[in-house]
């Protein structure tokens, strides 16, 4: 009986070690293909992202070379010449509507600045500063004046108290 028991504790506490090590290795598994997912997928990703800056400059060269073969085919015809004129007077006029746009503004920042100043707070604050210093030292001279008006009184009334 005693070898029976042995069987049997054997047999019940194997599998329990068996889904632990079965979930673990699970468990494992999936986080191991989340970082290889991740890893290929962040490759791809800088590989895509260098891919377009590349495209996006191969665009622009390739650009910019249609557009001086159309404005020298252009410029070639007897229309051309006109639209090279017109070209012309477009970016001069350009030009004098900005220079009088900056003049403007010039000049409305000026009338602003000099309509604005009378309400700069650092001036005003000094200005008020000042006028309390001149309050206080009026308030001052004019309790000096009182108690001066007041003491002859005092000392006259004292005096007739002491006749009377």
């Amino acid at each position: 009986m005693p070898a029976s028991k042995k069987t049997e504790l054997k047999t019940t506490e194997a599998p329990a070690t068996v889904d632990t090590d079965l979930a673990r290795k699970i468990w494992l598994a999936g986080v191991g293909a989340y970082g290889r997912i991740y890893s290929e997928t962040q490759g791809a990703v800088e590989k895509l992202a260098h891919g377009a800056n590349e495209a996006f400059d191969q665009l622009v060269v390739k650009g910019e070379e249609i557009e001086d073969k159309m404005r020298a085919s252009i410029a070639k015809t007897p229309q051309g010449e006109r639209v090279t004129s017109l070209m012309d007077q477009a970016k001069s006029f350009r030009e004098e509507r900005r220079a009088a746009l900056e003049t403007r503004i010039d000049q409305v920042r000026k009338t602003v600045t000099e309509t604005l100043s009378p309400l700069n707070i650092g001036a005003l604050a000094t200005s008020v500063e000042k006028l309390t210093e001149k309050v206080e030292a009026l308030t001052e001279e004019v309790s000096a004046l009182k108690a001066e008006k007041a003491a002859p009184k005092a000392t006259k009334a004292a005096k007739e108290t002491e006749v009377a």
